[in-house]
């Protein structure tokens, strides 16, 4: 009864080292790169909300690109980098930016455009929705974080999460899922963004 007892409990450990083994595993192998991870969902947001006019300011022109402002946004790509090594580090050449209206300049947004993503929860983009009239006044009243999410393919087809980083009270960041299946592509996004924005009533009135 004895020796019963000791091979189930050797048969229950072996299986529970097993199931550790395959969850490590499952980290390294597909789990989001750290660089890109941190940039996107934790870094960038949460610099945004909390000092939006230095955040946005250096990124404005006259063109919706510059220059100094990818190099600004460079330096968050750094900064999310730092402590990683080997393959949690990406190459920034592929990081740009444009800037773009969401149908009214109380929607002006900068859409980010990501080193291209290969694991889950890495992004395609990422758009920082702002009012304009506000940032020119140092007084932003509209603001809000968009990332669509990569999450791998399915019968040939790329999958999508399309997701929005809301400040909470503490400080922290707050995820709401705005649900799957937007296309991978930048009018698509933007399209998508534009409406969750015009029907949530959150863009401000335009001044009089």
């Amino acid at each position: 009864m004895r020796f019963d007892m000791k091979i189930a409990i050797i048969i229950v450990v072996g299986v529970l080292v097993l199931l550790a083994a395959l969850w490590v595993l499952g980290l390294i192998f597909y789990r989001a790169r750290m660089q890109h991870y941190i940039f996107v969902h934790q870094l960038l947001p949460s610099a945004m909300f909390a000092q939006p006019v230095e955040v946005l300011a250096p990124m404005v022109s006259p063109t919706g690109f510059s220059p100094e402002g990818r190099g600004h946004l460079l330096r968050f790509w750094e900064a999310a980098g730092e402590g990683h090594s080997g393959k949690d580090l990406v190459g920034p050449d592929d990081l740009t930016y444009s800037m773009e209206v969401l149908g009214h300049p109380n929607s002006t947004a900068f859409l980010v455009t990501l080193p291209p993503p290969i694991k889950k929860t890495e992004a395609h983009f990422a758009l920082m929705v702002f009012d304009s009239p506000g940032l020119c006044c140092d007084a932003v009243r509209h603001l809000r974080y968009f990332v669509l999410e990569h999450y791998g393919q399915k019968n040939g087809m790329a999958k999508t999460q399309l997701g929005e980083w809301t400040p909470k009270g503490d400080g922290g960041l707050k995820y709401v899922d705005h649900g799957p299946s937007t296309p991978p592509d930048k009018a698509s996004f933007m399209a998508r963004v534009q409406e969750i924005i015009e029907t949530s009533g959150s863009q401000p009135t335009a001044a009089v």
